[in-house]
């Protein structure tokens, strides 16, 4: 149980949770969660079961049993980083078309299909390319 601590915060922080929130779920002071967090204390089996329902591992891994739920966590962490690199691309797609309607608003439009493939073809690549390198 020497980790415990550690893997208390490594969880609340990859379940980008404050320390405040989860105290309010488990019905406890703040004080307590930063205790447990700091290794100045220990939580009771009962508060364990509940942080480990919260952060979504079991009580083995919880207590340091088992190192399989660490992969299950980089994944969760990969994937939120995926999905906020889909939004920053598609937000920057909009913004592109954006600045070609108010470019060529004078009845070209047409133009812009012309610039969508390629466009679209260089931030798929981009995307791609981001992509694996998360999973590398």
């Amino acid at each position: 149980m020497n980790n415990l601590n550690e893997r208390l915060k490594n969880l609340r922080e990859a379940n980008n949770l404050s320390q405040e929130e989860v105290a309010s779920r488990l019905k406890i002071s703040r004080q307590s969660i930063s205790k447990w967090e700091l290794g100045d204390s220990i939580p009771d089996i009962e508060k364990l079961t509940e942080l480990s329902k919260i952060y979504g591992v079991s009580l083995d891994y919880l207590v340091g049993n088992s190192k399989s739920e660490s992969i299950k966590i980089n994944e969760q962490i990969l994937r939120k980083k995926r999905n906020a690199l889909q939004v920053i691309l598609w937000s920057a797609c909009v913004a592109i078309v954006m600045l070609l309607i108010m470019f060529f608003e004078d009845g070209r439009a047409g133009v812009l299909f012309i610039f969508a493939i390629p466009v679209s073809a260089w931030i798929n690549y981009y995307y791609q390319c981001q992509k694996s390198k998360l999973t590398n």
